[in-house]
């Protein structure tokens, strides 16, 4: 079998509303989700079965059925791959609301659809049973650049892709955020009852904010001094990860210096206008 390889874009929650609980236990959300061309990078190959992680110093990643890839790529196989490896090599900040394990997820799942010669093209069907994994992997696996998700993640309504050149300053705080503690804390008041912002592309409320500020405060400073550095601060997903968007290359640049003067961990990317393509490999480049 020839060597597929596939990029893993991290995300952006531009908005994030909490409008309502399933009888399961389970939130029902209404988001706007944006991908970014920071990513993690997937290659499945011929040889041992199994997944090899390669993570930056200090941050574990799971292994095994823990890790998300692997679950993935299980249920785009449809079983336990035969003699086929998955490589996984993390640039994206786990634990960061920025969806790195649904996008590896929903990236190995397309590998080992194509894999077995099956259509990538996720249907309704296969986005429910992708949202089982993770609630942001439909959106992954669904192939669009930017979408409005709503239900548990589950229904994904494609929109209009992100003017081109918009950069996003990421902050990444020294500190995790469990998506379920967060919404442990969230209450009932913190919810919205429906509908999004005119311009879906224009950051709006996260309902997820006032929990996560609550179990990590440092989050306020994070977004004073993003203030203070030029840029409008937003929270993605369940944080901690703060944003701002900036449609100048040069103003980014100067935002992430200032809050890394500052002492903060800062980096800039760009919003994805297409998601990413597989790329079947020749020999040369199975080890690019």
């Amino acid at each position: 079998m020839t060597p597929l390889r596939l990029d893993a874009p991290a995300k952006l929650n531009l908005s994030l509303r909490v409008v309502g609980r399933r009888p399961d236990g389970f939130h029902e959300l209404e988001s706007v989700m944006v991908l970014l061309e920071l990513a993690d990078q997937l290659l499945l190959m011929p040889g041992a079965s199994g997944l090899r992680v390669e993570a930056p110093p200090g941050e574990p990643v799971p292994t095994g059925d823990a890790n998300l890839a692997w679950r993935g790529l299980l249920a785009g196989l449809g079983a336990a791959p035969d003699l086929a490896c998955l490589a996984l090599r993390k640039q994206i900040p786990p634990a960061a609301g920025l969806g790195g394990g649904s996008s590896d997820a929903a990236a190995a799942w397309r590998l080992g659809r194509r894999w077995r010669g099956a259509d990538e093209q996720a249907t309704d069907a296969d986005l429910a049973a992708l949202a089982t994994i993770g609630a942001d992997v439909p959106f992954f696996a669904a192939r669009v650049a930017a979408a409005r998700v709503s239900g548990i993640g589950e229904r994904v309504v494609p929109i209009a892709p992100p003017v081109a050149g918009l950069l996003a300053v990421l902050v990444h705080p020294p500190f995790r955020l469990r998506t379920a503690d967060v919404f442990r804390e969230l209450r009932a008041s913190e919810w919205s009852p429906d509908g999004g912002p005119a311009d879906p592309l224009e950051p709006g409320a996260n309902d997820l904010l006032g929990p996560a500020r609550r179990l990590r405060p440092e989050i306020d400073d994070l977004f004073r001094l993003v203030l203070a550095a030029g840029g409008v601060p937003h929270l993605t997903g369940s944080g901690p990860t703060v944003y701002a968007l900036l449609d100048d290359a040069e103003r980014a640049a100067a935002v992430a210096r200032r809050l890394r003067r500052a002492g903060l961990r800062a980096s800039e990317t760009r919003l994805r206008r297409e998601p990413a393509s597989i790329e079947a490999l020749t020999d040369n480049e199975e080890g690019a």
